[in-house]
């Protein structure tokens, strides 16, 4: 395994950086970036899967791969990653960390709805908002935000996601008009249902819809990269997306995604307590 020491020379890299790396789509973009010989930053909560991840893609590859165990859901994690990258090198930014609580709004936990914000919302910003300065001053870079199909509009049973999704979408396209001259290229990527741990216990049995691989989601966004702003993986989703845009209005786009949530979330409305799931 290629060790990286803080104190050591990272010049010689140039780095993408992942949060969310652990598992899902995350791991997935550590996966295609490490085939083409990219030297990665990996960031979740798991040190231990991390250094796993580390060891399996330095071994097969031959990259640099630097790990940093944080919660980002916190002001001491974001910071703790800030402080990690100290003099390195970072050419992509993937904002890819986020949590998911589901279920009726009036059962839900506010202490779990305020931690998403902080992880979907206030994380990606705080990042964006250091990494992009350093591209600026370094000739470019490129950031890719994490966003869903869901951001488009509201959806019942899962409010609060929805909500910090649609924050990624609107403060990404915002942001990429304003640094486009200084050489930052920004991206969205918009996915729909994606086969990770969110997507573990929802039931599609009797939906039209079947949840994407998370390495297509990857390699679909990544080659899309420099040639689209908004990047929505699969036709189903393309087909949402473009119908919600130019043939249904907003609130008969929220009655719709809320009967395919309530179909797919039968099993998790049936218990009491419904839990969080982060990526």
């Amino acid at each position: 395994m290629t060790q990286i020491n803080n104190k050591g020379n990272k010049s010689k890299h140039r780095w993408a950086l992942i949060t969310g790396a652990s598992s899902g789509i995350g791991l997935a973009y550590a996966w295609e970036l490490a085939q083409s010989k990219q030297s990665l930053i990996l960031v979740a909560r798991n040190r231990g899967k991390l250094h796993e991840i580390s060891e399996e893609l330095s071994k097969r590859y031959g990259i640099a791969v630097k790990v940093i165990a944080a919660d980002l859901s916190t002001s001491q994690g974001v910071e703790h990653v800030i402080n990690e990258t100290e003099g390195m090198s970072v050419e992509l930014l993937i904002n890819n960390a986020g949590k998911e609580e589901s279920g009726e709004f009036l059962k839900l936990n506010t202490a779990d709805m305020l931690s998403s914000i902080a992880l979907n919302c206030s994380a990606p910003m705080l990042l964006s908002h250091h990494f992009a300065r350093k591209m600026a001053e370094n000739g470019g870079g490129r950031i890719l935000f994490l966003s869903s199909i869901v951001a488009f509009q509201g959806v019942p049973l899962i409010s609060n996601y929805a909500a910090t999704k649609a924050y990624l979408l609107t403060f990404a396209e915002g942001l990429a008009a304003e640094v486009q001259d200084k050489g930052v290229d920004i991206a969205i990527a918009a996915p729909g249902f994606t086969d990770t741990n969110l997507a573990s216990d929802m039931n599609f049995d009797n939906t039209p819809i079947k949840p994407m691989e998370a390495m297509f989601v990857a390699c679909y966004t990544l080659e899309k990269l420099g040639k689209q702003r908004i990047i929505i993986p699969g036709f189903i989703n393309k087909f949402l997306f473009y119908s919600g845009k130019y043939l249904q209005t907003r609130r008969i786009n929220t009655t719709a995604f809320g009967k395919v949530f309530k179909q797919v979330l039968s099993n998790k409305l049936n218990k009491t307590q419904p839990k969080e799931k982060q990526a």
